[in-house]
């Protein structure tokens, strides 16, 4: 119900939403800045949005301008669908300046008398953030703000907006200092405050319209880099490179044909050691090939510093690049060519250069263009050597070869000892099982859990026991913890590390475990929550190894084929979704109809209901054979419902055939009860059915994504209306005279394979309508079993489909 509550209210938001200007503001709202909505009116409280320019004061006559929802939370507004944003001089309505540079969702327009003097959306489309520069009018200055209307919904939006002031400096044109250094100083007025807008502006639009790189590996999400840049396309051709370095006196971007140093053209962010003024110096430089050192060129073109500014060790700059310059006889197109982005940080200048990276050196994992925008995550050093000097076994599918696993455990070969490794994304814990076969129960754990409220330390480590069956289960009692030892761990954004070491022989439960010469299947599992003496469920993710090899054989895991588990998805979703829908409604509503026609000596609705069903039975009990192998035995707690239910509707089904092969004859007294019978068992099959594709979409170890959902609900209320019609229809059939037309199959009328009179040889009314809709139905079901077939069979469906994207651009 919930669902068909939020459906309606789209579709009423939709409507009310064409009423508005969903491609801009247009100019007859320059000076009031008023929507024109129809019966609706401003806000009155506070805005939740925030109009904020990028310094306290204009750059050559420019500054940038966003416009910005609030980070999402509690009471966040999501996103804003339109704007309008002007420069105005304080206690006047007259539009200031120009907009010199609007990204691709925005436009400008004309407030007379001037030109592009106002900025505005081009499309209704939900936007968190827009960044805009502007120009102030030539030889003007004085303090203006930027007021903006900011519009959340048809109903709800905000007029006069405001920025702080931003004081407009009348442009002058300055030589630049000797030998062609771009260079600029930090104003008086640089605050903490100017330092930290600046840093926030910088990580707006990462991933949508600038591409970004930071450290520590996934500090852009939570915009907490030690070190950072951002580049992005200008307006006027070439590029902007925004970057960050705390707690250095440099930061650096170099662009390479590879991830490692050497013959990389590099832009440098420098504060020197003898500039009193808190300045920021931008250099060109080189990356030596073979020597991994640096050398400043002494060419310094191709560039130019926007803005600099050092405060408290952090250090800020924004530069404008070239679309091509040419270092060392080899030319850098940033248009036209992909490359690697290099960031590097460091604490220490040497003369004409700067020192060692010792506070950030990371790569993009491979080479783009610089205008295709993203967030460039670098190589995760926990794969360093997978499958070549350590054995990693990760999930889902191929990710180790990706570098991007939910969850990953690697094993290391050293001496009397193993070195275990393992990493979990979204986790409380993540574990790793040694087993004899690939389910889970005999088989000894090793596992890093999160505990904050442990007075030792966040992350510990326990060997445990998998309990076998009838009590599955996992416990730590009686199980010694000498054997292992916790190295290293972390817990960052959500995602759990540690490292440990495990004795050689070690002997769980009367079981021993000799990792040198023994082999075994991996079980990785990671979860959410925990227990008082063991892990919680794996909710996150638990996947076992297709192999049962030696932990010494490395590239020996891989995981365990998944193919049982999708062709018993696929054949439910076969057999419920297509066959069931359309079997049910052939003898149903259609008794009537081609009753000229038979095949094989059987009226049409018979012939298709009978080849239906029986495809259903067929497909149902294959696919219940197929995931009693696939699991070995009776399922978690987390599944139990769904496999309740699926049972349920697989015993129903297996017997609906056997109690129509003995139904009693058309004309005996038990034929009714017959009729209800099978009406009955076929409908609570059908109904159990959907119900339990319901619950597979939440079952972890499905790979489902939520929005599944509204898939499935869309198809219950299509098939829910083909079925009122179909009623109706009948209704209106009968009320015709005509014969009429067996509706509810509970009724005892003639029987549909032997024609009793000559008055059946002409369809009920209204057939063609029937037909129509039987037409309607077929390919509406045809079309959601194949989608959802596909979401099944493509699981996780995201990343095969992103993997499928990259696969097209790799082309």
């Amino acid at each position: 119900m919930q669902r068909w509550t939020v459906v309606w209210c789209l579709c009423m938001a939709g409507a009310r939403l064409v009423g508005g200007f969903s491609q801009g503001a247009p100019p007859s709202t320059c000076e009031s800045m008023v929507p024109k909505h129809r019966n609706t009116a401003p806000q009155n409280g506070q805005s939740v949005y925030t109009v904020a320019s990028s310094h306290p004061h204009t750059q050559d006559g420019k500054v940038r301008v966003m416009i910005s929802a609030p980070d999402s939370g509690a009471g966040a507004a999501p996103g804003f669908a339109g704007f309008l944003v002007e420069a105005r001089s304080p206690q006047e309505t007259a539009a200031l300046g120009t907009f010199s540079s609007v990204p691709e969702e925005a436009q400008t327009i004309d407030c007379a008398p001037g030109q592009s003097n106002a900025a505005t959306h081009r499309s209704g489309l939900i936007k968190q953030a827009v960044e805009l520069e502007w120009e102030a009018p030539p030889d003007w200055e004085g303090d203006i703000n930027f007021v903006a209307t900011v519009v959340s919904n048809y109903t709800t939006y905000w007029v006069g907006v405001q920025s702080e002031p931003v004081r407009v400096i009348k442009r002058q044109v300055e030589g630049g200092p000797p030998g062609g250094i771009s260079t600029t100083k930090a104003p008086a007025t640089v605050t903490v405050e100017d330092i930290l807008s600046s840093e926030m502006q910088l990580y707006a639009g990462c991933g949508s319209s600038k591409s970004c790189v930071g450290s520590p590996l996934g500090c852009i999400d939570t915009k907490s880099c030690e070190a950072v840049v951002a580049v992005t396309s200008s307006s006027g051709g070439g590029y902007t490179i925004d970057m960050v370095g705390k707690q250095v006196k440099y930061v650096a971007v170099g662009f390479s044909d590879d991830t490692v140093m050497g013959s990389d053209h590099v832009i440098e962010c420098v504060h020197e050691d003898n500039d009193a003024e808190n300045g920021v110096k931008a250099y060109r430089s080189w990356n030596l090939p073979g020597t991994k050192s640096n050398r400043r060129e002494e060419r310094q073109s191709g560039f130019s510093l926007m803005r600099g500014v050092y405060l408290d060790g952090t250090v800020y700059c924004r530069v404008h690049h070239d679309a091509s310059v040419t270092v060392q006889d080899k030319t850098f197109n940033l248009d036209k060519t992909p490359y690697n982005l290099l960031l590097a940080a460091g604490s220490e200048l040497k003369p004409n250069g700067v020192g060692f990276h010792n506070k950030a050196f990371v790569s993009s994992a491979d080479k783009q263009l610089m205008s295709d925008f993203r967030v460039i995550t670098p190589p995760d050093p926990f794969y360093d050597g997978c499958n070549e000097v350590k054995t990693c076994f990760g999930a889902p599918g191929d990710c180790v070869a990706s570098r991007d696993c939910l969850a990953v455990a690697s094993v290391l070969t050293q001496g009397l000892r193993y070195q275990f490794e393992m990493k979990a994304k979204a986790a409380g814990y993540v574990a790793l099982g040694l087993s004899e076969d690939r389910f889970m129960g005999s088989d000894s754990v090793v596992e890093c859990v999160h505990n904050p409220s442990s007075a030792s330390g966040p992350i510990k480590a326990y060997m445990s026991w998998n309990v076998p069956l009838p009590n599955k289960s996992n416990t730590r009692k009686s199980v010694s913890q000498e054997s292992i030892t916790l190295l290293n761990g972390s817990y960052t954004d959500g995602t759990i590390y540690c490292r440990l070491s495990r004795d050689l022989v070690t002997t769980v439960e009367g079981t021993t475990f000799n990792l040198a010469q023994d082999q075994y299947y991996l079980l990785l599992a990671a979860g959410s929550s925990l227990k008082s003496e063991s892990v919680g469920f794996h909710d996150v993710i638990y996947v076992a190894s297709g192999q049962k090899a030696a932990l010494t054989d490395v590239g020996g895991f891989t995981e365990a084929s998944r193919v049982l588990l999708k062709l018993h998805g696929a054949l439910m979703v076969a057999a419920w979704i297509g066959a069931a829908s359309l079997g049910i409604v052939m003898a149903r509503y259609y008794r009537q109809t081609w009753v000229t026609s038979s095949f094989c000596g059987k009226d049409i609705w018979f012939a298709w209901h009978r080849f239906l069903m029986l495809m259903v039975w067929l497909l149902t009990l294959t696919g219940a054979v197929l995931i009693v192998v696939e699991v070995g035995g009776w399922v978690s707690e987390a599944s139990v419902v769904h496999a309740l239910l699926g049972s349920a509707t697989t015993l129903l089904c297996f017997i609906q055939p056997f109690m129509a092969l003995f139904r009693p004859h058309p004309g005996a007294s038990r034929r009714s009860l017959f009729n209800w019978a099978h009406w009955f068992v076929g409908n609570a099959a059908h109904i159990l059915a959907i119900v339990t594709i319901f619950l597979a979409v939440q079952l972890n170890k499905a790979e489902l994504p939520q929005w599944m959902d509204w898939v499935l609900v869309g198809y219950v209320a299509f098939y829910v209306i083909i079925h009122l019609i179909l009623s109706m229809c009948g209704c209106v059939s009968e009320r015709a005279g005509s014969k009429r037309i067996n509706t509810f199959p509970m009724k005892d009328m003639n029987s549909g394979r032997v024609p009793l009179s000559m008055d059946r040889k002409q369809d009920a009314p209204h057939a063609g309508l029937r037909k129509c809709l039987l037409v309607i139905l077929v390919l509406g079901v045809v079309a959601v079993s194949t989608f959802l077939i596909l979401l099944v069979v493509f699981a996780p469906f995201e990343r095969s489909w992103a993997q499928f994207r990259e696969s097209l651009k790799s082309m």
